[in-house]
């Protein structure tokens, strides 16, 4: 996924603030084959590591192992709770609905994991991401540049505020 040109801003923290420590990221490489309910259940045997988000790494990435294979391959990407991964695209979907667009920018009002994003985005120049909720917007700020997704945009705000707000694009994906 490679963009044409150009580079986008991104104005948010990578990843809640806090990034996950050495410890906890070694968890998560040794035991994301692991059952994510029986490793909470030995939260006492880890006490350096936050067992609670290593629980919610190790779920989504094996959630999205075949579901988003190209994004599976890159170890540092970061994952939200379970919903947004339930609802996002699989990799083949979004290459087929990126092969149907193309042109110098696009906004792409849904947001979200950002899978949809990342793959149309493809296509354009620029483009936006937009979604309410900070924690997925600070999720892609950690993981579009991981991808080499540097030319989009990230906007924390709700669709319809930001449709009011915008200027012209050459897609708006809703």
């Amino acid at each position: 996924m490679q963009s044409r040109n150009g580079e986008a801003k991104i104005r948010f923290n990578r990843v809640r603030d806090m990034p996950l420590s050495a410890q906890t990221l070694q968890f998560i490489k040794e035991h994301w084959r692991d059952d994510v309910h029986a490793l909470a259940l030995q939260a006492g045997k880890y006490p350096e590591v936050n067992l609670s988000e290593a629980a919610v790494q190790i779920a989504g990435r094996q959630s999205i192992e075949e579901k988003i294979p190209s994004w599976y391959a890159t170890e540092e990407i970061r994952y939200p709770r379970r919903l947004p991964l339930e609802q996002c695209s699989s990799e083949a979907t979004a290459r087929y609905k990126a092969s149907l667009i193309k042109g110098e920018s696009l906004a792409d009002v849904t947001g979200g994991f950002g899978v949809d994003c990342a793959f149309l985005s493809a296509n354009f120049c620029k483009a936006v991401y937009v979604e309410h909720q900070k924690e997925l917007c600070e999720l892609a700020a950690h993981n579009f540049p991981l991808l080499g997704l540097n030319h989009i945009a990230i906007e924390n705000a709700d669709a319809v505020s930001y449709l009011k707000k915008m200027g012209t694009v050459d897609c708006i994906y809703i």
